[in-house]
Parts: structure tokens; C-alpha cells; sequence
């Protein structure tokens, strides 16, 4: 704070409606934990919004949505970044680190189909609409029949796309529908026991320089410690087995009964093949452990031979 001013504290996100949506009820808890400091959205457009046509999981490397943002954060042009969980690497570049997870938001996949038919009693011939092989892998357990269409856009241009009957269902996460008050779309909400999330879907990350201790310790103050924890073992599981949001993998997280339990599992693309773990832990200070036991867990069983198979 310099000459009697108040702290600018520079928050960025990516320019989409639903990013911005996020950012924008981030915005309002560090206000309201830090209503000394002055706090201003920057929306900042990323490869993955300029590219609408390329599948995701089509793109080289990761982090399609968060290069921009830490350049960024590099050049001092924000001092946060608010990311969905899921669209970050299992591993930062060492000069960042996610200082808060706010409040996760519900983690389940949804189905929202035109005639109101679930998942199991979709006809032969449905074209259902998911670009995330983890999705079309457990589609394929539960409706072989499915045929399956690759979408991009925002969520109002992919409903808008299935209501102009371009494809008969669609699944997204539950989590960016809440944040955007469009729950009433929903069909069915799919048990996340069964079709298993992936890694950091539902919550938030936020960002930061790691050597900014001032913006790390403002950003801390909206962390909610069981969700950070449980997102560390997610990210840990992700790292482990060296994958990223573009393979075939869920992982889940969460406390239940005083225990850090998760659930895994690593499919083949086909959907013919699943490896499953699961395991918990008492201490949050476990967390990543947890992560890591399921992880190794996943490959004595054979998983980075299905993933290789699968690429």
C-alpha cells in the first residue's frame, strides 16, 4: 500500500463466460475476507478459447488453458489466476503454485439429453456429444450403443447445439451448469462411485507467483483446507502415473466419515477394459500419499499399458 492507497491485487481468468462467472464469485469472497484490499478481474483469452475446433484432447502438450494466464502472472500483469482444477497440469512449473481451492463445487458428470432418456436406457444410434476420452470410455461401459460427437464451445453453444438436434445428449460437468444457474438442463446427475470424475473437476484453483508471499497470503484466507487436501491427492494420482485431463483417467477425492477416501480408475479408450483402486487415509497431511499409494497401486495392475494402448 503506497501514499495512503489501497493494494490493487490484479485477479486473471480466462475470457469465457463461465470462467469469468468463476473468477467473478472469487472475486467476491477475497473481498469480503479482505475488503482493505482493492481487487480487479482481468480477463485474458488462452489457446484453448482461440482454438474452438481442435478437440482437446487433440492438443500437444498440457495446459492449453493456463499458458497464457502464468505468462501472465510472470510479467507481473495479474497476481492470481483462477483456473477449473481439472484444466491445470498434475505439475507446475516451479515458479507458481496454487496458494487457495475455494469451496469445491459439486464434482458429478451430468447427462442432458433432448427426450429426458438416462444414460442406460439411451437407443442404439444416440449421438452423444464428448470430446473427454474418460467420458466416452465410461459411456461406452454403460451405453455401447452410443455414437459419439466432438464438441467445443461454450456451454450456451452446446446446448444451443443439441436443442438444434446437431446431437441427441450431451455430458458436462455439474459444476460449470450450477455456476451458471442452467441446473435445470440437467437429465441425470451420474453417480460419481460409478462414473468416476475427473481429477479437480468441480473445484477451483488459484495461482500464484510462489515467491509473492503478500498475494499468497490474501489469496489463503478463501482456502478451504479439505478441498485443497483432496485436490492434492487427485493432482498426485495425475502426476504418478504421468497423465493429464487428455487420457482416460478419473479420480476422486473427498472426506467421508473423518477419512480421505478416493476412488480411481484408468480405461481403454474402447471402453472395454477398466482398472480400479481405491484406499483412504485419516491425516490430511497424508493427502498426497493417498494419491500417490492409488497411483502405484493403478500401474501394478497394469495401467500404463492400457494408456500406452490407448494413445
Amino acid at each position: 500500500m503506497a501514499d495512503g492507497q489501497p493494494l490493487l491485487v490484479k485477479v486473471g481468468a480466462r475470457g469465457s463466460k463461465l470462467s469469468l462467472a468463476q473468477a467473478g464469485a472469487v472475486l467476491e469472497k477475497l473481498k469480503a475476507v479482505s475488503p482493505e484490499v482493492q481487487f480487479e478481474l482481468f480477463p485474458i483469452k488462452t489457446q484453448g478459447d482461440h482454438d474452438r475446433q481442435t478437440p482437446l484432447a487433440g492438443f500437444e502438450g498440457r495446459g492449453v488453458f493456463i499458458k497464457e494466464l502464468e505468462s501472465a502472472l510472470s510479467d507481473g500483469r495479474i497476481d492470481i489466476a483462477v483456473h477449473s482444477a481439472k484444466d491445470m497440469p498434475s505439475v507446475l512449473d516451479e515458479a507458481y503454485c496454487i496458494a487457495a481451492v475455494p469451496e469445491r463445487a459439486p464434482v458429478e458428470d451430468v447427462l442432458i439429453s433432448k427426450d429426458n432418456i438416462e444414460l442406460g436406457s439411451l437407443p442404439p444410434g444416440t449421438k452423444l456429444a464428448t470430446g473427454s476420452p474418460r467420458r466416452r470410455a465410461l459411456v461406452k461401459m454403460m451405453a455401447p450403443a452410443a455414437e459419439f460427437v466432438d464438441v467445443r464451445g461454450n456451454i450456451d453453444t452446446r446446448l444451443r447445439k443439441l436443442h438444434e438436434g446437431e446431437f441427441d445428449a450431451i455430458i458436462l460437468a455439474r459444476a460449470g451448469l450450477l455456476r451458471l444457474g442452467l441446473e435445470d438442463h440437467i437429465t441425470q446427475v451420474l453417480s460419481p462411485y460409478e462414473f468416476i470424475p475427473a481429477s479437480g473437476q468441480g473445484a477451483l484453483a488459484l495461482e500464484v507467483r510462489k515467491d509473492d508471499n503478500n498475494i499468497m497470503e490474501i489469496a489463503r484466507k478463501i482456502d478451504s483446507r479439505m478441498d485443497h487436501t483432496a485436490l492434492n491427492a487427485e493432482r498426485v494420482l495425475l502426476s504418478t502415473l504421468q497423465a493429464g485431463c487428455s487420457l482416460p483417467i478419473g479420480g476422486w477425492a473427498r472426506w467421508e466419515d473423518s477419512s480421505l477416501k478416493m476412488d480411481a480408475v484408468v480405461l481403454d479408450i474402447e471402453g472395454r477394459n477398466a482398472i480400479r483402486s481405491s484406499g483412504e487415509v485419516k491425516s490430511a497431511d497424508d493427502a498426497e500419499i493417498l494419491g500417490r499409494r492409488i497411483a502405484k497401486n493403478l500401474i501394478s495392475q497394469g495401467a500404463k499399458d492400457l494408456l500406452r494402448d490407448g494413445k
